[in-house]
This record gives C-alpha cells, sequence and structure tokens, in this order.
C-alpha cells in the first residue's frame, strides 16, 4: 500500500480533495452524493476486496488503491462533466514522488477515464475500479446531500453492501432496513448493471440478493 498512502500524505491531494468536499453536485436536478475523502476510501476498501477475491498481486493491488483515491479527482474543476475524463488528464501530479513507471500510469490512466461505464476494462485495476465505485452506494453518499428527494432517502436505507466472487458467480449483498423499496434501483440503475457487466466479462453469473433473498435483477431495471 506504499503508492496508496504516500498520495494519501500528498499535501496538494488532500488540499484539492477538500476542495471537492465543499463544492455541492446537482444532477439533473435530483441529488449531490457525497465524492469526497471517505467516497474514496471506501471505494479503495471494495477494490482490494474484489482484487484479493481474484488473486491478484499486490502491485495491482495498490494501483487499484491508488486509482481510486484518484477517479473523482477531476471534480475539482467544478462539475460533474465528463469529471472521469477531467481526472485521467490530470491524476499524474499527485503521484510525481512514486515509484510509479510509464506502463502503470497508463494503467491508471485508462482506469480512471473508464470508471463511470467500464465499456473500455483494459486492466484489472480498471475491472476493480469501476465496480467498486458502483459498490459504494450506502446511507454514506446521500446522508448529507441538501436535496433530500425520494431517492437519496431511499438510498439511506442501504446499510451495507458486500461481494463475493467465486468460480461460477459474482453476488452482490445488500443489508438494508425492512422497508427498503428495490425500485430506488431505476434511479440508479449502475448499481446494478455495472456487477452485471463485470460478472460477464468475467465469465461468471451476477445474483442479486438483497437481505439475504435473491432478487430477479431484470424486474427492477
Amino acid at each position: 500500500m506504499d503508492l496508496y498512502n504516500k498520495i494519501l500524505n500528498n499535501k496538494e491531494y488532500l488540499e484539492t480533495v477538500k476542495k471537492i468536499e465543499n463544492i455541492k453536485f446537482i444532477t439533473d436536478g435530483k441529488w449531490d452524493w457525497e465524492h469526497g475523502l471517505s467516497h474514496y476510501k471506501r471505494t479503495s476498501e471494495y477494490a482490494k476486496d474484489i482484487l484479493e477475491q481474484l488473486g491478484a498481486d499486490g502491485r495491482t493491488i495498490d494501483l487499484a488503491l491508488a486509482s481510486a483515491l484518484l477517479h473523482d479527482i477531476g471534480l475539482a474543476k467544478g462539475d460533474k462533466t465528463d469529471h472521469a475524463l477531467e481526472s485521467s488528464k490530470i491524476f499524474t501530479r499527485f503521484i510525481k514522488d512514486t515509484d510509479i513507471n510509464d506502463n502503470e500510469i497508463i494503467i491508471l490512466k485508462d482506469a480512471i477515464k473508464d470508471h463511470s461505464n467500464g465499456n473500455e476494462i483494459k486492466s484489472l485495476v480498471g475491472l476493480a475500479l469501476v465496480l467498486a465505485d458502483k459498490l459504494d452506494v450506502t446511507y454514506h453518499r446521500t446522508i448529507n446531500s441538501s436535496i433530500q428527494d425520494e431517492t437519496n432517502k431511499e438510498i439511506q436505507k442501504i446499510k451495507k453492501v458486500d461481494i463475493k466472487i467465486t468460480d461460477k458467480y459474482l453476488t452482490v449483498y445488500y443489508k438494508t432496513d425492512d422497508n427498503f423499496n428495490v425500485n430506488v434501483f431505476k434511479n440508479w440503475k449502475k448499481a446494478i448493471t455495472i456487477p452485471n457487466k463485470i460478472a460477464h466479462y468475467l465469465n461468471k453469473t451476477y445474483i442479486l440478493n438483497i437481505n439475504d433473498k435473491e432478487i430477479n435483477f431484470n424486474d427492477i431495471i
């Protein structure tokens, strides 16, 4: 985790993240989800979990952790338009004093640029980042939103999200309040479509499990 820790101790990085945390990002007038350091760290934890289950080596995991810290850094620009592309353009300023090589920079750039949709996965780092980012859909993301619409309030009922990857299956487990309405995912389809896309990429079957019950996600999206 050397690369990960060096980024977290980079003064310019922390100042940039603080700037992002002070911006309210309104998307289609619906919500302004949390996109600060807490989100980056949770995404890092998911990425580490995913890659350990896939048997990745330590350096690949460290690169994925770094990509999680850097994937939204372009939001410092002040809006969410093409933030993945913007992040892929500026992230290198925060890794200048590290041992990262040119090939690894390309891996990070590709992963960050593609993290919103996962349309051009080119490495395990990219796979882990796009999936990890979409797993972070718990109450943490919307509890402090300035706009508390029905979608945000429903997402606050999601208390925990876990993932398990086996030889045949990629299963995402949600723990929620008993009165959670699964139809909330109609407003955040990527929480379902991205894990399904990654499962197919890995030649596995995607299973959505909510409160220990398997859900037919096709009925939702």
